[in-house]
């Protein structure tokens, strides 16, 4: 059972390149290809427009839809589980 008001993020010590594979892999086939159109340029969640923060929001949506366990959140040891809602604005991180 999913745990209440967890999210996944993108942890300070992952690199660029780390944070760009991330998001390469969760918008690919591979990684069941998330909706990523909101961290495209016009998209709700494109700003702020930073590696960690779009990374953030992709590691996110495969968190809570493949069982928001703590496995599904390790990304290489560059995710990490928060509980306050990272979402600003428009951009909704959600949450099950």
């Amino acid at each position: 059972m999913a745990q209440r008001n967890v999210w996944c993020v993108a942890n300070s010590d992952a690199t660029a390149e780390q944070l760009q594979d991330t998001i390469d892999w969760c918008c690919s086939d591979s990684g069941g290809f998330r909706d990523c159109t909101p961290i495209q340029p016009g998209g709700v969640c494109y700003e702020p427009n930073t590696l960690r923060d779009h990374a953030s929001f992709v590691m996110n949506l495969y968190y809570q839809n493949e069982g928001s366990t703590k496995a599904q959140c390790d990304f290489s040891g560059t995710g990490t589980e928060v509980h306050d809602d990272p979402s600003h604005g428009p951009c909704i991180y959600v949450h099950y």
